[in-house]
C-alpha cells in the first residue's frame, strides 16, 4: 500500500505533521483529500491507538475498520454523551412507535371487516401443474419428441392425424413365432447320426 501518486502525504500524515512513507498505515484509508475523515477520528480515538488497531488487523478488515471508527467518531463529535447509541435509541423508539401505529391500525380494520384483519396473511396455494403433452411425431429428424414439436418441422399428432379412424380396442396381431425367438434359445438341432 502506498501512498497517493501526487506524493502528497496522506490526511493522517499531513495532520501530524510528519513525513508519510510508503508503509504508512493510514494512507490508503485517509486520503490527502479528505483530512476531516482523519480529523475526527483522531480527536475522538488518538492516531496512536488507531494505528495500533489497524496493524493488529489483517488488510481485508482495515476498510471496514476505518469506515466504523470514522462514523463512530463523527457521531460522539455531534453528540458527545450518546454517540451511536443515541442514534441507536432513537431508531429503536421510532419502530416500537411504528409497530403501536400498525396495531392499532390492524384492530380498526378488523372492526370494518372482521377478526381475520388481525391474522398474518396465508400464503398462497401453488399453481396446478401444466397439462401433459400429447406425444407427437415429426418426419424430420425421423423420432418421437415428449416437448412437442420442433420449432424447425411441422409435427403432427398422432391420435388425430395419423389413425383418424382408429379402433378403441386392440387389433389381433398374427402370431410368429419365428420372429420371436430369442438370440439365447437357439433352435435345438437334431444330430443326423
Amino acid at each position: 500500500m502506498s501512498m497517493s501518486s501526487s506524493n502528497s502525504p496522506c490526511a493522517a500524515c499531513k495532520i501530524q505533521r510528519r513525513k508519510c512513507t510508503q508503509e504508512c498505515v493510514f494512507a490508503p484509508y485517509f486520503p490527502p483529500d479528505n483530512p476531516q475523515r482523519f480529523a475526527y477520528v483522531h480527536k475522538v480515538f488518538g492516531a496512536s491507538n488507531v494505528a495500533k488497531l489497524l496493524n493488529e488487523l489483517n488488510a481485508a478488515q482495515r476498510e471496514d475498520a476505518v469506515k466504523s471508527l470514522a462514523y463512530e467518531a463523527e457521531a460522539r463529535l455531534r453528540d458527545p454523551v450518546y454517540g451511536c447509541v443515541g442514534l441507536i435509541s432513537i431508531l429503536q423508539h421510532r419502530l416500537k412507535q411504528l409497530q403501536t401505529e400498525l396495531n392499532h391500525a390492524k384492530s380498526e380494520l378488523a372492526s370494518y371487516i372482521g377478526p381475520h384483519a388481525l391474522l398474518p396473511p396465508t400464503p398462497s396455494p401453488p399453481p396446478p401443474p401444466p397439462p401433459q403433452q400429447q406425444r407427437t411425431f415429426s418426419l424430420f429428424p425421423f423420432g418421437f419428441h415428449e416437448d412437442g414439436p420442433s420449432p424447425s418441422h411441422s409435427a403432427f399428432n398422432l391420435a388425430d392425424h395419423a389413425f383418424p379412424h382408429a379402433p378403441s380396442h386392440p387389433l389381433p396381431l398374427p402370431h410368429h413365432q419365428h420372429l420371436m425367438r430369442s438370440q439365447m434359445h437357439p433352435k435345438s438341432q437334431t444330430d443326423p447320426a
